[in-house]
């Protein structure tokens, strides 16, 4: 079943890649997601099911022009959950300034969908909680 997992989340991560963000096909209607950053970053939070989870990630990604989202690695945990180191790439809408921020991302997938998804801001923080030595 790992197997499939990666190939689930690869799926996903090329639909980003391509500028599909609204892509969600593999998410579990009762999906929840977790964002964990800096304090006074505004972009922490959690949130559940397919509607708020959508706003979440619109809110965050409105933030940007040119936004994208692609996968550098993905790591196959060898149970039900996938870690992706991702980078995140934009513009800022206000300041025009460009941005580039790598996130790991564990997500846990029940057959065949995903059915959660942390992102951390610090990707040793992601290797740290899927239980890995070292860092990307």
């Amino acid at each position: 079943m790992s197997r499939k997992n990666v190939e689930v989340v690869r799926d996903l991560y090329q639909h980003w890649a391509s500028g599909d963000l609204a892509f969600s096909d593999p998410l579990d209607a009762d999906v929840e997601f977790s964002r964990t950053a800096p304090e006074g970053t505004g972009v922490s939070g959690r949130w559940r099911g397919l509607k708020e989870v959508s706003a979440a990630f619109g809110e965050y990604v409105g933030a940007f022009s040119e936004f994208r989202v692609e996968a550098d690695r993905i790591i196959d945990l060898h149970d039900e959950r996938v870690l992706v180191l991702s980078r995140h790439t934009g513009r800022g809408k206000r300041s025009g300034v460009p941005t580039e921020h790598e996130l790991g991302e564990l997500i846990t997938l029940h057959d065949g969908r995903i059915v959660r998804v942390d992102f951390y801001w610090d990707r040793a923080e992601a290797f740290e909680v899927a239980g890995l030595e070292g860092s990307a």
